[in-house]
């Protein structure tokens, strides 16, 4: 379950749940807007952002594999599904899925929000729901100096368990992320994550530091690697409709091979409003 609970983990950090750098408003939007009540830092990200989207430069990204410091926005729920072709980085052929689902609570930028997450571990037709976890993180934003945006997260993982997922010790983790959205200067959006966590190394049993760097390159493509404990993660994110709220990633897990657990990882997700935002 450790490799699922990476790919898991990174959904919380999709640009389509929480990191899409926002579009330029509208026309509507620019004839309400005082800019008397903004102070020069959120003035010069408005512009940067109305830029942006004059030039249509690309405005998603993520760190795909590993814990983010954001999470979901408040209201916006999110389904996905995850899948390897190596159990527990065991055998090569012993597949395994999970099926997530969560919502997002609270306002990072206002105060502490939250976001639960339930992950299915067990998704056979006859047994489905049977086994699974509950886990909890809780996230603020922060302004990281100009042009970034920031947020920190703290995460407990197995706050409630059953069936087969009972054997899973509790852990938690904190990260630190920040993007950088596409402007005149680079015209490529930038996320970058760092954090520690109790269950990280040696598939989920020792301590351990998780790092990674993300790129939009494009609309519909970001590219991404990560470092998560003991072994190196590469991702692609894929956007088929850039005003959707679905993602697909594809990754390799210990793609050097360092603890011959290699291995791919597949994600499927579809987020959308829940309610009132």
């Amino acid at each position: 379950m450790r490799l699922l609970s990476a790919v898991v983990l990174c959904l919380l950090a999709l640009p389509v749940l929480a990191q899409s750098v926002p579009r330029g408003p509208n026309a509507q939007n620019l004839v309400d807007l005082d800019p008397t009540t903004l102070s020069d830092a959120e003035l010069l990200e408005l512009l940067n952002r109305y830029e942006a989207a004059r030039r249509g430069l690309p405005q998603r990204v993520g760190v795909f594999g590993i814990p983010s410091g954001f999470g979901a926005p408040r209201g916006l729920g999110f389904v996905s599904g995850a899948v390897t072709n190596r159990r527990d980085r065991a055998q090569i052929g012993d597949w395994d899925a999970s099926v997530v689902l969560g919502i997002g609570l609270g306002d990072a930028r206002r105060g502490v929000a939250v976001t639960p997450v339930l992950d299915l571990t067990s998704v056979t037709p006859h047994h489905f729901g049977e086994s699974g976890k509950l886990s909890l993180q809780f996230s603020r934003a922060l302004r990281l100096g100009p042009g970034w945006q920031g947020a920190a997260a703290l995460e407990v993982q197995n706050l409630a368990t059953w069936g087969d997922s009972r054997v899973l010790d509790r852990n938690w983790s904190v990260a630190l992320s920040g993007i950088r959205p596409a402007d005149g200067l680079f015209g490529r959006p930038v996320m970058l994550s760092a954090g520690w966590g109790s269950g990280v190394s040696d598939r989920s049993t020792a301590p351990g530091v998780f790092a990674g760097a993300g790129i939009g390159l494009s609309h519909r493509v970001g590219l991404s690697l990560g470092w998560y404990g003991d072994e190196a993660i590469a991702g692609a994110m894929i956007w088929p409709d850039p005003d959707k709220n679905l993602q697909i990633s594809v990754g390799i897990g210990d793609m050097t091979g360092a603890v011959s657990g290699r291995r791919l990882l597949l994600a499927l997700t579809l987020a959308k409003p829940i309610g009132r935002r």
